[in-house]
């Protein structure tokens, strides 16, 4: 992918591209082995989600996720679209594999979600217009919340077949 618009970056080889990439609060999630280095690291607003997904698409696939390619576009794109929606306008994506499959980290700087323990796990009304994105992200992915009144980071974790 060539360099230059950050939605196309290259895969990076010495970590992620700022020093504050993964300090982020206790994750359990990866306690049991050490956090990739990104390969994809963006931040992004509404108008560049539909790039966003053909980068997601174009990583998911190097880093090995195979037929479950189209579950972390999907799981990508419903994270970064609330971040947009209900997080402040923009975020910031970050992609990578470790010993538990792919992860993908969306962070905002929205007023912080309330009850993140709660959210996703029911079935939305399918007379209401919206409100699906967690629902859909906690059936394709492990989910990991950190919220406060200065943003969210949602962790997801999904498990692959496509190798490494």
């Amino acid at each position: 992918m060539p360099n230059g618009d950050p939605m196309n970056a290259s895969p990076t080889q010495s970590g992620p591209r700022s020093a504050d990439a993964l300090q982020q609060p206790a994750d359990p999630m990866s306690v049991s082995g050490a956090a990739g280095s990104p390969v994809l690291d963006v931040t992004f607003k509404a108008d560049g989600l539909f790039r966003l997904r053909s980068a997601v698409a174009a990583y998911a696939d190097e880093l090995g996720a195979g037929s479950e390619g189209g579950d972390v576009v999907l799981v990508a794109h419903e994270l970064c679209s609330n971040a947009v929606k209900h997080g402040g306008g923009s975020g910031r994506l970050r992609l990578w594999r470790d010993d538990r499959g792919i992860r993908c980290r969306v962070s905002d700087s929205g007023a912080g979600m309330t009850d993140p323990a709660s959210r996703g796990f029911e079935r939305p009304s399918p007379q209401i217009p919206g409100g699906r994105g967690l629902w859909i992200v906690r059936r394709l992915a492990d989910v990991h919340i950190s919220t406060g009144p200065t943003g969210t980071t949602i962790t997801v974790t999904m498990a692959t077949t496509g190798g490494s």
